[in-house]
């Protein structure tokens, strides 16, 4: 019996950290987001890189880049989660990610990067490019 309980955690580690590595692995590359109202012309597209950065791009009739960095945390028997900072008061924070796939990505933010959960609001939802 005393045999089952760490053979039972190092397998849980195993299982948490494959699952952190195939989660980064599916949301590098680049990602269309989905506008949810009529803005337009205007087009952004966020690319998650090897470097744990993302290089947010918005054009309408010019291309305005910016950069930040973002991380992934898998969690055992619960969905990872994914941190960005350094793109601004309105998109940094914690988010829980609803869905990844091959085609979407959908993020939801559960706190902001101080912690606070209180509005802390905010659902965005891309498509691979």
């Amino acid at each position: 019996m005393k045999q089952i309980i760490p053979f039972t955690l190092i397998l849980l580690l195993i299982v948490t950290f494959g699952c952190q590595k195939k989660k980064e692995e599916k949301i590098t590359g680049k990602w269309q987001y989905v506008y949810l109202s009529d803005v337009g012309n205007t087009i952004q597209t966020w690319t998650f890189n090897n470097e744990k950065k993302i290089i947010r791009s918005i054009t309408t009739d010019t291309t305005i880049t910016d950069t930040a960095s973002w991380k992934i945390e898998a969690k055992a028997f619960k969905r990872p989660d994914l941190t960005i900072t350094s793109l601004g008061s309105g998109i940094d924070g914690v988010y829980e990610v609803l869905t990844l796939t091959k085609k979407f990505l959908i993020i939801e933010r559960t706190a902001f990067i101080n912690g606070d959960t209180g509005g802390a609001f905010n659902r965005i939802e891309f498509v691979k490019k």
